[in-house]
């Protein structure tokens, strides 16, 4: 099960606005008081059961309070919602033979994937409120078959709600007290037989751990499921016990981040749940829970959000169970893809706060939601773009293309020993602009796993106050490319001399034109050298020290510090 989209009018800070959801994991970020719980209480107003302290739908209380109440202005909430024919076959069916009017139907078991659509109308007038189900195409125009097929999904439990930010903790345990009150005898006895159950519920606990892991599939190659049992004292009912799933070469597991554990393992379980419901063989009952969570970055360290991050991200996409969260964290804002990210926004009118907005984030306004929640705007996003949305945990940044092509060719294999030793993606920033924000340096330093910046010796000093802000430490997060010596602080400076003194002799007027008095002329001259600098050297390209010498030597320190971090 997948929401689609969602249409809300007239419904708490929402004038006329229709959401859309991208992919399986959604971020919903804004301001406080932007809207972003209203989009989430819509949702569970739709597909929940209504609870006595949430889900029922006030007209008084949720039409917007800036406008006249008139009864021809309902509170409408539209949601669509993509059923699969596989892991939500147990609805499909109810559906198609609920519907059916011929009971001995022979195409009834025909599944396939169904569009629902449930169109929710709130009138002042209770009686005059109507609910509307849509099939495919096909309205349900029978209200008694409206109230069945809203009960089934009801009761089916389609909604996983976490508030973080009011954490439940299911799992304290019992106090230890009263057992100071026993005879000596009667103590060990009870200790001896406790100590043998938990030797039980331990091996109960790994075959568990088992099935998650087989559960996690493809990712196990990134991550490792972690499944702690902390002991059992007398509560024979529940058990306790924690769930981890950490990236396995990440240097600071996330169960060691302290207070955020808890809430944590709610939204793992949670996941995983609703993984078992895709993949139990009771077809009646097979349908996809939706993940909602609220601000799952709660009481975790920033290193242990971007971590958690990208967990969910990439659970979601593997495990095809979509995760709506709300956050105000970098780190939980999707790094797939740039749409995925919902900014919520209130119009001001008059110096009054009015509707709630989406923002349109594609294109060059991607950098929006990360500006918002890391609290700052430049243009240095703008050389990040691929980097940010990067599908590998492990980058390195250059400063340039031409820098890229370098450092693939020392990737080759054939280098043996000396080659660079990294499984990751390199990814050009354009120039140091982005190095001169201490706020981006520290953010990119955590979205990723594993994080090198290189950049070119002559413009070390020039950023190493901001490299000194952001935690970067030199030959372990960054590294200076280039010989100290005139001519030689840049990538080039590492090419062996018969190559740049080939390129140079049989290009005279380019090498004069890098003394112009012009800067475009001398950009120009630069970037043309550079790139026949790069042709030449490929041409009878041998891989060893001959062409290779300087930089085997750099090759040999970064290699020591991804080692380092593996």
């Amino acid at each position: 099960m997948k929401i689609k989209d969602i249409h809300l009018k007239n419904f708490r800070s929402f004038e006329d606005c229709l959401i859309k959801f991208e992919d399986f994991y959604t971020a919903i970020c804004g301001k406080n008081n932007s809207g972003k719980s209203n989009i989430i209480r819509a949702i569970l107003n739709a597909l929940e059961r209504p609870m006595m302290n949430r889900n029922r739908i006030n007209y008084n209380s949720d039409f917007p309070v800036w406008k006249s109440k008139s009864a021809k202005e309902n509170i409408s909430l539209t949601i669509r919602v993509q059923l699969d024919k596989i892991s939500d076959v147990g609805l499909i069916k109810f559906l198609k033979v609920f519907l059916s009017d011929k009971k001995d139907d022979p195409q009834e078991h025909n599944v396939e994937d169904t569009l629902l659509t449930i169109e929710i109308n709130i009138n002042p007038n209770p009686k005059e409120s109507t609910t509307k189900i849509i099939v495919n195409e096909e309205t349900v125009s029978d209200n008694y078959k409206v109230g069945e097929i809203l009960r089934r999904i009801h009761f089916a439990q389609v909604i996983v709600f976490h508030n973080s930010t009011q954490p439940v903790n299911p799992y304290r345990r019992t106090q230890h007290g009263q057992l100071d009150n026993l005879n000596v005898k009667t103590k060990e006895s009870i200790e001896n037989k406790v100590t043998q159950i938990n030797k039980e519920l331990s091996k109960a606990i790994q075959a568990h751990k088992s099935e998650l892991q087989e559960l996690v599939g493809r990712l196990q190659e990134k991550y490792e499921v972690g499944l702690t049992f902390s002991g059992f004292d007398m509560n024979y009912e529940q058990i306790p016990y924690e769930i981890s799933l950490g990236e396995k070469n990440f240097e600071l597991p996330l169960e060691d981040w302290g207070s955020g554990t808890k809430n944590r393992t709610l939204i793992l379980s949670s996941i995983f749940n609703a993984k078992n419901l895709i993949d139990q063989d009771d077809e009646s009952n097979k349908i996809t829970p939706i993940v909602i969570i609220e601000e799952p970055e709660s009481f975790l360290h920033p290193s242990a959000q971007s971590e958690f991050g990208r967990i969910l991200q990439d659970l979601s996409k593997e495990l095809e169970i979509q995760v709506i969260a709300t956050t105000h964290s970098p780190y939980l804002l999707s790094h797939h893809n740039p749409k995925s990210n919902i900014l919520v926004k209130r119009n001001i009118v008059r110096n009054k706060t009015r509707e709630s907005i989406i923002e349109n984030v594609k294109d060059e306004n991607w950098r929006e939601p990360f500006e918002l929640a890391l609290g700052m705007v430049g243009p240095e996003f703008e050389s990040l773009k691929e980097a940010f949305f990067s599908k590998e945990n492990n980058i390195i940044l250059l400063e340039g293309a031409i820098d890229v092509e370098y450092f693939n060719i020392l990737r080759d294999t054939r280098h043996g020993e000396n080659r660079l030793k990294f499984d990751g993606e390199l990814y050009p920033y354009g120039g140091f602009g982005f190095l001169n924000n201490p706020v981006l340096l520290k953010f990119i330093k955590e979205r990723f796993n594993k994080l090198i910046v290189t950049i070119d010796l002559d413009a070390v000093s020039n950023v190493k106050a901001n490299f000194d802000k952001a935690g970067y430490l030199k030959e372990e997060d960054y590294f200076s490319i280039g010989l100290d010596k005139p001519g030689y602080r840049c990538v080039e400076g590492l090419l062996p001399d018969f190559i740049k003194s080939k390129v140079n002799n049989e290009n005279s007027e380019l090498v004069f034109a890098l003394q112009s008095e012009d800067k475009d002329e001398r950009k120009s001259a630069k970037d043309r050298l550079k790139a026949m600098y790069l042709e030449e050297f490929k041409k009878d390209l041998k891989y060893d020290s001959t062409y290779f010498e300087e930089f085997y030597k750099l090759s040999k320190k970064m290699n020591k510090k991804i080692n380092n971090a593996t």
